[in-house]
């Protein structure tokens, strides 16, 4: 696998506050700011098995490695779970300043919550934990 490969990951969502949780201050993550890498894993969606993986971002001293959260259904027929993945450097930022004209382009407003990382350790990213 490639070493300079990045992911996209959402600023929002933590396994400590939840899917909806923003940990960052205005102006944060930033473009060169470390941070801590965290998988959303939904396993399974109304008792059948699922593979659905996205990536959060937060502040770096909370980075940790491996199972965060054990499987746990959700009220809506999910069962998800939160893994550690090391940590990473952010190479683009969220769009943050542009939010406004991007709430108005729905094919362009996970803009304001994405930013681009590349992760210490390519290999926590693509091994299911």
């Amino acid at each position: 696998m490639d070493d300079s490969m990045t992911i996209t990951a959402k600023t929002t969502g933590s396994p400590y506050g939840g899917e909806a949780d923003n940990p960052w201050p205005a102006g944060h993550p930033a473009e060169g700011e470390r941070v801590a890498i965290f998988a959303f894993e939904v396993t399974s969606v109304d008792g059948e098995s699922e593979d659905i993986r996205t990536y959060h971002v937060a502040p770096v001293d909370s980075a940790t490695q491996g199972r965060v959260s054990s499987n746990h259904p959700d009220p809506q027929g999910l069962t998800v779970q939160w893994t550690g993945c090391g940590a990473g450097t952010v190479v683009r930022a969220p769009a943050g300043g542009h939010a406004e004209a991007l709430s108005d382009d729905p094919d362009r407003a996970d803009a304001i919550f994405d930013c681009e990382v590349k992760p210490d350790d390519m290999q926590l990213i693509t091994v299911q934990q």
